[in-house]
């Protein structure tokens, strides 16, 4: 599906509206219309890579939205529901076992890696190359973003 999405592209320059094709939401996915998100220092230092998220990137870590499809092992959340974007974590290390998924033990790669778990990106540019996503686990500087069902309220 075709997304106006704002890329990062080039390190300490200004976003860029293009548009951007994003994937279907895997089985662990919701796929949320973005209708807010909060613009953070986070996005403008990894944008000016202090953290080196692979370039280009859809940001944005503080999104909300409408959800329209869920993935096939996606259950308590379904397409209407109103979403809150979280965080992303891995609900199954220490951390996470214990409620505090603040601390998970992969934050690093979920946060600022540019991709799911997998190596996979949501997102790709106009000529098929991909796009840095998950960014958080959200990726909300988009019109779509495909979250893990964890990672939504």
């Amino acid at each position: 599906m075709k997304v106006k999405a704002a890329l990062a592209t080039a390190r300490e320059q200004p976003l860029v509206i293009e548009n951007a094709e994003i994937d279907e939401p895997r089985p662990d996915e919701v796929q949320v219309r973005l209708v807010a998100t909060g613009v953070c220092h986070t996005d403008a230092i990894v944008r000016d890579q202090w953290y080196p998220t692979p370039l280009p990137a859809v940001l944005g870590h503080e999104g909300a939205g409408i959800v329209e499809q869920v993935g096939s092992a996606v259950t308590g959340i379904t397409p209407g529901d109103r979403a809150v974007l979280g965080f992303a974590s891995c609900g199954a290390c220490a951390g996470c076992n214990s409620g505090h998924p603040a601390y998970c033990t992969d934050f690093a790669m979920r946060y600022f890696g540019g991709a799911r778990p997998d190596g996979s990106t949501a997102f790709r540019a106009g000529d098929g190359s991909a796009v840095s996503s998950h960014f958080f686990g959200q990726s909300s500087f988009a019109g779509v973003a495909n979250v893990a069902e964890r990672s939504v309220a």
